[in-house]
């Protein structure tokens, strides 16, 4: 989990974003859509299926509709639970 140190001299914040393997996992970036299947060579949209060990992405195109309507978490939710079910939601926090 990432730390935050306290404002520097000029007012600006740092962030420690350290990966510790003993206590955190990388998760393995989907090659795919997660709503479309169509494959997404680079995204910026990720949210984490920990069922699967991966991060499911969006299409730019999708990505770029969610973020406008702020609907972008609820749509990676539904996706978890077609994934997993509804009972994948009581792993994440709100």
């Amino acid at each position: 989990m990432a730390k935050k140190a306290a404002s520097g001299a000029n007012g600006s914040e740092e962030t420690d974003f350290s990966f510790n393997p003993g206590t955190q996992r990388e998760l393995e970036v989907e090659d795919t859509c997660c709503l479309t299947g169509e494959e997404v060579p680079a995204s910026f949209c990720r949210f984490p299926d920990y069922r699967q060990n991966t991060l499911m992405v969006m299409s730019r195109k999708a990505a770029l509709e969610h973020l406008r309507k702020g609907t972008t978490i609820e749509v990676f939710k539904q996706v978890l639970v077609k994934r997993h079910g509804e009972e994948v939601l009581e792993e994440y926090q709100s």
